[in-house]
């Protein structure tokens, strides 16, 4: 009869159970997303999280998405979290945090600490904390925000990746060229974008425009 190994007996006391190690970049599927590690995997049999903490890459084909992390952590079914984390959009958007949390249930990524988003429009935005809507391309920075390109700065700001639209909300103060615009809370500003510029804006949207972005600001 063959006995447990004195270590995974010990692996078994602490809840946790080291597996291979994807030498070979070998990638996994977890919840419609490609995980590839970047070192070994640790299983916690307790919680039945998956740890990899040396990080990977995770690629969501259908959403466009690529984040390459320093750790991560796998909650089967439910939530990819990452910590040093840096992800592309398929519109050439790069967003970059301390940590990431992928819900995989409302097709949700969420970016807090020292977060910032770059793209050919905005130049280093920042705010606390982003949202990313993988299924509509909404981008949702809350909480204050700023961005050196165009100069703004607003309580929310909320952007299509698919259109070249963004609404930003007061108090808030924006310029470039011959931008320069700002309001109190109740304001809101549609910036229209053709290339790294602001072609046209507006501080009076209609409310067929408004409500496009309107449920991302909740």
């Amino acid at each position: 009869m063959k006995f447990p190994s004195s270590s995974l007996l010990a692996a078994a006391a602490l809840g946790l159970l080291t597996l291979s190690p994807f030498t070979g970049g070998q990638a996994v599927t977890f919840g419609g997303l490609n995980v590839t590690p970047r070192g070994p995997q640790n299983l916690n049999l307790d919680t039945g999280l998956t740890e990899l903490p040396q990080g990977g890459t995770a690629t969501d084909s259908k959403g466009g998405l690529k984040l390459v992390a320093g750790a991560m952590t796998l909650n089967p079914g439910k939530t990819l979290t990452a910590q040093n984390a840096v992800l592309t959009t398929k519109q050439g958007g790069t967003l970059r945090a301390a940590q990431v949390i992928y819900d995989l249930k409302s097709s949700t990524v969420t970016a807090t600490g020292n977060v910032t988003y770059n793209d050919a429009r905005f130049k280093n935005l920042s705010a606390p904390r982003v949202i990313l809507n993988v299924g509509s391309a909404f981008v949702t920075a809350l909480g204050g925000v700023k961005a050196d390109g165009p100069a703004l700065s607003g309580t929310a700001l909320v952007f299509d990746l698919n259109t070249m639209q963004a609404v930003l909300t007061g108090p808030y103060t924006a310029r470039q060229g011959t931008l320069n615009a700002s309001a109190d809370a109740a304001g809101r500003l549609l910036l229209v974008f053709g290339g790294n510029q602001v072609v046209r804006s507006s501080t009076s949207p209609d409310a067929a425009t408004l409500g496009r972005f309107t449920p991302y600001l909740k």
